[in-house]
């Protein structure tokens, strides 16, 4: 990349924010990209203890920030010993507040070009129910968000995008282009179809085959503009079937190591669409994922 994009890291200093941490320092030293590292501690338990053992709340404060720098800096050593090429020594941050807020507003302010977080915290069972870390951030802020599950041996490799030719897809697809500019890439577009049981198969089957015609010609015209070149080769996929699904899938039989997708479609049903499809790949996929929002989009849209 020529110019320079800022990567937060948002780490919960669990094993899985370790995956994230590598992820993140490996785009850091392949695109020579400054790297900070955040750890945000949730104030909300604080108070109990406090006055459970009658402890000054601002000591506790100061000691707990300083163990977290301590840990987060351990993290960051450890881990930069598992990457090829190495970042720039990274910037570590610790606050306190809401994860999801404090990231999103400190990748804002710092126009990071990119937000790397673990697929798991540490309070899986709660986030179930209320939504994930990852998922909060995705939906309140603007910069891209790559969740890291896969153990990052290497860079990626095969990506995955999914397009419904919105303008939040085809930032999607730019973005993946960006970070992952060598890997082999997979195009899928999915339609659901409503009347095959109102008509002939004969019919049904002739309607459908000029339908993925058209959407096939649609897909590399769409690539084009957004900056697919020959030299990437695409494949490119039309897929009858639920979005969602047929995007995990499809990165299931690449074996994909990253799948992309926008998160926000193009307008009413659509973007309530999307807005599923987005959360059914950041929960579903076995691979990483990276979430984009189209530029200047306005913050409705995701799970809508």
């Amino acid at each position: 990349m020529a110019e320079a994009c800022p990567i937060l890291i948002a780490s919960d200093l669990s094993d899985a924010s370790e995956v994230a941490v590598t992820r993140a320092m490996q785009l850091a030293g392949s695109h020579a990209c400054p790297l900070t590292a955040l750890h945000v501690i949730q104030e909300e338990p604080l108070w109990w203890v406090v006055e459970s053992r009658d402890l000054d709340p601002d000591d506790l404060r100061l000691e707990l920030r300083h163990e977290a720098l301590a840990t987060l800096r351990a993290q960051l050593r450890e881990m930069a010993g598992r990457v090829d090429r190495e970042p720039s020594e990274p910037g570590v941050q610790v606050r306190f507040g809401k994860p999801a807020a404090v990231v999103t507003e400190m990748a804002e302010a710092m126009e990071a070009r990119l937000i790397v977080v673990g697929a798991h915290g540490r309070h899986a069972v709660r986030d179930w129910f209320i939504g994930t870390t990852a998922e909060k951030m995705v939906r309140a802020g603007r910069v891209p968000v790559l969740v890291a599950r896969c153990e990052p041996t290497h860079s990626y490799q095969t990506v995955v995008v999914a397009v419904d030719f919105s303008e939040s897809s085809r930032a999607a697809l730019r973005a993946a282009l960006a970070w992952a500019p060598r890997a082999q890439f997979t195009l899928v577009h999915a339609y659901e179809t409503l009347f095959e049981s109102y008509i002939d198969v004969v019919t049904y089957e002739n309607l459908r085959q000029e339908l993925e015609d058209g959407l096939y010609a649609r897909l590399r015209d769409f690539a084009r503009e957004a900056g697919v070149r020959s030299e990437h080769e695409p494949d490119y996929r039309v897929i009858a079937g639920h979005p969602g699904t047929a995007v995990v899938d499809a990165a299931v039989r690449a074996h994909a190591d990253l799948t992309v997708c926008g998160t926000q479609g193009e307008t009413g049903l659509r973007s309530l669409l999307l807005g599923s499809v987005a959360q059914h790949i950041l929960r579903e996929s076995r691979s990483d994922v990276m979430t984009v929002r189209a530029p200047h989009d306005g913050a409705e849209g995701f799970g809508s």
